[in-house]
């Protein structure tokens, strides 16, 4: 009897682990199509990056252009892209978050 317990209990966990890895596969395609927006202090430069990290969009403001040399315009666009790339990660956390909450100890494995 009890090796029957176990085999139903090993079936169901790995039922669940592929119910888990199918749901990871489809955050990460979600994840790599969404796009978040970044930008500089005073919101001149704005990067556009995809979930995969992927810089899809740069915008700088004609201000910017005027007030700033090449370092210093440098220097605002990757505060931009640093700001992008954040926001990627955290949305990467918050999509996966529920999955990270299954796995944990306690939660039924």
């Amino acid at each position: 009897m009890e090796s029957i317990d176990t085999a139903t209990n090993v079936e169901a966990l790995m039922e669940r682990i592929r119910g888990q890895q199918a749901d990871i596969e489809r955050i990460q395609r979600e994840l790599e199509a969404t796009e978040v927006v970044g930008a500089s202090r005073d919101d001149e430069i704005r990067v556009t990056a995809r979930g995969n990290g992927q810089v899809v969009g740069v915008d700088i403001h004609d201000e910017a252009l005027r007030r700033n040399d090449a370092h210093e315009l440098g220097e605002l666009v990757k505060e931009a892209v640093n700001d992008a790339l954040r926001k990627v990660a955290e949305a990467g956390s918050a999509r996966f978050q529920p999955v990270i909450e299954a796995a944990a100890p306690g939660a039924g494995f």
